[in-house]
């Protein structure tokens, strides 16, 4: 029989060999990293998994596009990286005051969702935490904000200058031939300037995006004194006044500037129009003294709506829903009545408040009133849906969002959530 030594003996040298192979004698002295043992994952199920992740990173990708394909633009895939990503869209919060001494309550908007206003030194831009995306001195006596969507223009009225803006930046700075009436400018950057005339009463230019002038319209009969940009910048609405008979004439001009002579063209008497308003469906709105006026574009008919003898206090006209307004049976402009009116000239509210109402705001089927107690929030059906108290100067609130409101005061402005 063959003995087992030499066996044992070849099996301790083999031992050996692998002890003398080992890093460490025992796993006592190795370090935790070293008790895993290399073994890679399969590298087929590697790229299986690279794969899925890849394709639920293009769906979500694909999703968020549709969703928000209107904002993606160049210009917000800039904002949001150097103002989101790169964080310069830092703020402490509202309330914060403003530039300068005063802002007029027509100079204080939204464009691109973020508070913008004029005041008598500066045009500034906040972002939704307070933070300035911009702030650019100005040296206009009377300067006027007028916006549509991510596009504002600020005139110097009866003077000649003007800036067209963005929400982070200065597009162009000008100055018109003769004093500057109104100016309006159109989701796309197309812009008019209405203004005096050595020949005519008054004249309206439209410049394109790139400020080259594209349409100019002149009036002998009236003085014009407001005009409003239709969303593609391809028609304008304006009203003006003059005298017949000792009596006064309002008139609504509606230009398609393809064309040499106006499109429509309506008079009325004894009402002083304050203002007009294309909306994004492009019918139109004008609000006067004593009536309001509905303008269907198709059919070209003018529709009046009367006040029945109560007082305009306040209204604001909204490109995307129309018109609401505050009417009062007292001079002082106490116990109002809220109305508003669809952008097809239908009447889809009217609620009695008892209020004294300062400014109004309309968001989808909320409307919303600003008194000397707060902000109160009213559905369609005129029940109160919320309530946030506001400071006693409060002046002017506008919709940022579901029952969230940015305020402006006679020093600052306020962000305030009503529930």
């Amino acid at each position: 029989m063959k003995s087992n030594r030499g066996r044992y003996q070849n099996d301790d040298k083999k031992q050996e060999k692998k002890a003398s192979k080992r890093k460490y004698m025992s796993y006592e002295e190795a370090p935790l990293e070293d008790y895993r043992e290399d073994e890679p994952m399969p590298h087929d199920i590697t790229k299986k998994f690279l794969k899925l992740f890849l394709i639920l990173f293009l769906s979500v990708v694909a999703v968020l596009a549709v969703l928000n394909i209107d904002k993606l633009t160049p210009d917000n895939i800039a904002h949001w990286f150097q103002y989101d990503l790169l964080g310069k869209s830092e703020g402490n919060g509202y309330p914060t005051g403003f530039s300068g001494t005063m802002v007029n309550t027509g100079n204080f908007d939204l464009i691109s969702g973020v508070p913008v206003y004029c005041s008598d030194t500066s045009i500034t831009v906040l972002n939704n935490n307070a933070g300035t995306y911009q702030e650019r001195q100005h040296s206009f006596a009377s300067p006027m904000l007028s916006v549509n969507g991510g596009f504002g223009i600020v005139y110097n009225l009866d003077a000649t200058g003007y800036t067209v803006i963005k929400r982070d930046t200065v597009e162009y700075t000008g100055a018109a031939k003769n004093k500057i009436f109104s100016a309006d400018i159109s989701a796309n950057g197309i812009y008019a300037v209405l203004t005096s005339s050595e020949e005519y009463l008054s004249r309206v230019t439209v410049y394109r995006s790139d400020n080259l002038e594209k349409y100019n319209y002149s009036f002998a009969d009236y003085y014009m004194n407001n005009v409003s940009i239709n969303k593609d910048g391809s028609r304008a609405v304006l009203c003006g006044v003059s005298a017949r008979n000792g009596g006064l004439v309002s008139v609504v001009y509606i230009l398609d500037f393809s064309q040499d002579n106006y499109l429509q063209k309506y008079e009325v008497e004894d009402t002083y129009i304050y203002s007009v308003r294309f909306l994004d469906n492009g019918n139109a709105y004008a609000v006067g003294s004593d009536s309001c006026f509905f303008i269907n574009i198709n059919d070209g008919s003018l529709n009046e709506i009367s006040y029945a003898g109560k007082n305009l206090t306040a209204f604001t006209l909204k490109r995307d829903q129309g018109l609401v307004l505050s009417l009062s049976t007292n001079p002082d402009g106490r116990d109002c009545d809220l109305l508003s009116y669809d952008p097809d000239g239908n009447k889809d509210c009217e609620i009695k408040t008892g209020e004294k109402i300062l400014s109004l705001d309309m968001r989808k089927n909320d409307r919303a009133i600003l008194t000397a107690d707060g902000i109160t929030v009213f559905g369609l059906d005129g029940k109160r849906t919320a309530f946030a108290e506001a400071g006693s100067d409060s002046r002017k609130l506008l919709y940022s969002d579901y029952n969230t409101f940015y305020v402006l005061g006679k020093s600052r402005i306020s962000k305030l959530s009503a529930e």
